[in-house]
């Protein structure tokens, strides 16, 4: 519901009231949501800073800002990779790959050379060919600019990467590890520090966990 309100202000921008955001999401997204569940989502955003109450109805913060600008950019790439795939699906997919991600040797080769060889999440010392150059915001939403931002990147093992690009794995504002309820549910056999400090968490790079913490971790 949180990506629902934030997609509320797309369409209009400026000061919203609960029913016009109730009104939005029921007719475009869940008709069976209630008034209620809109205004309880609505002060969990107050408190996190992403939403603010005024007399005129309910404006984004310049968090909020921040989150809506992601949002529009994310669609848009969504509609300009859509296309690109229906111009170039006749093409060798190792090229089309190349094509896309000409960034990522770059973005892996800093980190051979400035970080230790260790997973950020699970902190297991691994050969580099089990270490992935993890995106801390996903790759699909960033700029073309930020996507050579050596920060937007971090080691992960393969189990943390694929577990943090689901959302069952996040870090907290604070670069706390924090574990989703959705994987506590059944005996998995692993091991996370709940809480621990993330040691490479930064004020270059907290932009990007926040982002994840926000709209991607399964909380």
């Amino acid at each position: 519901m949180h990506n629902y309100i934030i997609n509320s202000f797309i369409l209009n921008p400026f000061a919203q009231s609960g029913n016009n955001i109730y009104n939005y999401i029921s007719a475009r997204y869940d008709n069976k949501i209630t008034i209620a569940d809109i205004n309880q989502e609505l002060y969990r955003m107050r408190k996190a800073g992403i939403l603010i109450l005024c007399n005129s109805g309910w404006e984004l913060t310049d968090k909020g800002q921040y989150i809506l600008k992601d949002t529009k950019y994310y669609y848009a790439r969504r509609i300009v990779e859509f296309l690109r795939k229906c111009l170039i699906k006749n093409r060798q997919p190792k090229f089309v790959l190349k094509e896309i991600r000409d960034e990522q040797q770059k973005l892996r080769d800093y980190l051979i050379a400035n970080n230790p060889q260790t997973c950020i999440i699970c902190d297991k010392y691994l050969p580099l060919c089990l270490l992935e150059t993890a995106h801390l915001k996903p790759r699909c939403i960033i700029s073309s600019e930020s996507r050579n931002d050596n920060n937007l990147v971090a080691f992960m093992c393969r189990y943390c990467h694929t577990l943090y690009d689901a959302g069952l794995l996040g870090i907290s504002n604070n670069g706390q590890l924090v574990v989703s309820a959705k994987l506590q549910t059944d005996n998995y056999d692993l091991n996370y520090s709940v809480g621990k400090q993330i040691k490479c968490f930064n004020s270059y790079n907290s932009d990007y966990f926040q982002y994840h913490f926000i709209n991607i971790f399964k909380h």
